[in-house]
């Protein structure tokens, strides 16, 4: 009975590790884009500038306890930062729950999809790639795919996805795309190989392209907007790190 109580509580060290992972993904996105250091210094409310209390700063808890809004101003917290917070904690149990996982694997899937979601969400918000994620994130593929995976396709994978981006880079003049896209792209195939990366792609290209016209249908664009592409390229890389083969092999039908 001890050891099921036991058992059953282990399952929930996943779901809070990954809540505390998220909140630290809020604080990364939103320090880098205000030329800040992610590493220094006590969190304060944007609004106000108060500095938070380590009570206000539980991840999930401290937005419902609060009713989301500042102790000291009152002013409504995003809600950027529960939903950020509660989608890194679910993408972490799902992770624990792949089967035939080794823990090698996991634990470096799992920190992908940790920089991946810190690309998706800083994109999303502020239309920008920061070096500070995407290097580091192309830095640890790179040693697993050499090091651990021993596999050169993915190097060539990146190298022809970079390359790819960057010649409509160069034909679009940084309209259409733009060098965050390009260092993605690369990051991308380091992480998925061949031929899952051109599943990603694609399926990035298409959800793009489906609603960039459905913005542009209901007014919220016009035809010279622009909308980020990085979080369609990393949502697309997430599914495909699951789905990749399966749909590859679904279209060659």
């Amino acid at each position: 009975m001890y050891l099921l109580a036991i058992k059953e509580s282990m399952e929930w060290i996943p779901f809070v590790f990954g809540l505390c992972i998220g909140s630290f993904i809020n604080v990364v996105v939103y320090r880098l884009n205000h030329r800040q250091s992610p590493l220094k210094g006590r969190s304060v409310c944007p609004k106000c500038k108060h500095r938070l209390a380590w009570y206000d700063n539980i991840p999930l808890l401290s937005f419902v306890l609060l009713k989301g809004r500042c102790r000291s101003c009152r002013s409504p917290i995003s809600w950027q930062y529960p939903l950020v917070e509660l989608t890194t904690g679910v993408l972490t149990v799902l992770v624990f729950q792949l089967p035939n996982c080794e823990l090698r694997v996991a634990s470096y899937e799992l920190l992908i999809i940790y920089f991946l979601f810190a690309i998706f969400v800083s994109d999303l918000r502020y239309m920008t790639i920061p070096d500070q994620i995407v290097f580091p994130a192309i830095f640890i593929s790179a040693v697993y795919s050499l090091l651990v995976a021993h596999d050169w396709q993915f190097i060539l994978s990146a190298a022809s996805a970079a390359s790819f981006f960057y010649f409509l880079t160069f034909i679009t003049h940084g309209r259409g795309m733009g060098m965050g896209d390009v260092k993605l792209s690369g990051l991308i195939g380091l992480i998925l190989g061949w031929p899952k990366t051109i599943v990603a792609l694609f399926l990035a290209c298409l959800a793009g392209a489906a609603i960039g016209t459905m913005l542009v249908l209901l007014k919220k664009k016009d035809l010279s907007g622009t909308i980020p592409f990085g979080p369609f390229l990393t949502a697309a890389t997430l599914i495909s790190m699951i789905w990749g083969e399966a749909i590859w092999q679904w279209g060659w039908r």
